[in-house]
């Protein structure tokens, strides 16, 4: 990932550079979640950083980091980077260490409602307050929330969602556990911000892409990849017609970073991209770009509305992000780092 990474960065304006510097240079950071696709892409960032001169010392929390070091051997031994082995369930028993910044990239994944949904409100919800008693504990003065799109529930078709939405997913159904969760976390760092000042960024991200994403699991585009490289051809067995976007993740550690530094307390942004594509639109791209040759067949049809998953992110771009990245570059990007293991296609286990 580290080569793929660097030349996503490459790719970004040149005016972000001095902005990170200025916001983090001298801090100390908490990073929960760090070895999840948010947090390789932040910690690749903040290797890149503090290879230029920034000098931000890292704490990262993850329950197994000598997993992660061996697929990723380049943030071994890194002198600003200190690794907390805990869930952050059981942050409340970890050593304090002052810190000036918390981002909270610590989730389970949506997938996982319907075989274990109280574990997910649980990990959500606990894992949030024992975050936020740890910032209020250790001097921390800013903290940003990972939350989610799924916390608007069903989007209208063509109406990007914002921000001041009232769109929420329906508390009555036991499926929306991980956006009930995702809205209560929002409600609790509320609370805390009123009772102890800290300053809270809250965060609403969509859909992502680039090297680190599960080929192995249920995000279409790692999918689509693997089913490429593997040259089995891509197959739908939906219609192909709901509609998607994706940020690359050079473009997300930038916007997450950015937004924990200069975001106004007590806003939530959106997270991702606003161009908006067909799953099988998608399917096309993939497939044109990584195997011209095979085959794809779309086996659904289309039995009712379509699912409509697109952010709108003026509040973003008024604070000069925007995605950077193009979709066909994020794309052979995630081909380029599947095939620098070994020409074959990362497993799950090796990426999550």
């Amino acid at each position: 990932m580290a080569s793929c990474a660097a030349d996503s960065f490459d790719r970004l304006p040149a005016a972000i550079w001095p902005r990170l510097n200025a916001a983090l240079d001298g801090k100390h950071l908490l990073l929960t979640g760090a070895t999840g696709f948010f947090g390789k892409w932040l910690l690749a960032l903040l290797q890149r950083l503090n290879a230029g001169g920034t000098h931000i010392q890292v704490i990262a929390l993850s329950r197994d980091p000598a997993r992660f070091l061996v697929a990723h051997p380049e943030h071994a031994g890194e002198p600003w980077l200190r690794w907390i082995i805990s869930d952050v369930r059981a942050l409340a028993a970890v050593h304090d260490s002052p810190v000036d910044l918390v981002l909270h990239a610590a989730t389970d994944t949506s997938s996982r409602a319907h075989e274990q949904p109280l574990e997910i409100f649980a990990s959500v919800i606990d894992g949030t307050r024992r975050v936020l008693e740890y910032a209020h504990r250790n001097g921390a003065s800013r903290l940003l929330l990972t939350g989610s799109g799924a916390q608007y529930g069903a989007i209208p078709d063509g109406q990007p969602a914002k921000e001041s939405s009232a769109l929420a997913c329906d508390s009555r159904l036991a499926l929306n556990i991980y956006g009930e969760s995702k809205r209560m976390q929002e409600t609790l760092a509320a609370v805390y911000m009123h009772q102890t000042g800290i300053d809270v960024v809250m965060t609403r991200c969509f859909a992502f892409s680039g090297p680190g994403l599960a080929l192995d699991g249920h995000f279409a585009i790692g999918n689509f990849v693997r089913d490429a490289l593997r040259g089995h051809g891509i197959t739908l067995n939906s219609s192909g017609q709901a509609m998607r976007s994706y940020l690359h993740g050079a473009d997300l550690a930038v916007w997450l970073l950015i937004l924990l530094a200069e975001g106004t307390a007590g806003h939530a942004y959106n997270v991702g991209s606003d161009q908006a594509l067909s799953v099988a639109e998608l399917a096309v791209l993939v497939q044109q770009r990584l195997a011209p040759d095979a085959q794809l067949s779309i086996l659904g049809r289309a039995d009712g509305p379509r699912s409509y998953y697109v952010p709108a992110i003026d509040e973003a771009r008024a604070l000069g992000l925007a995605p950077w990245t193009s979709l066909e570059d994020s794309i052979d990007a995630m081909a380029s780092w599947a095939r620098a293991y070994n020409n074959r296609v990362v497993p799950e286990s090796l990426v999550s």
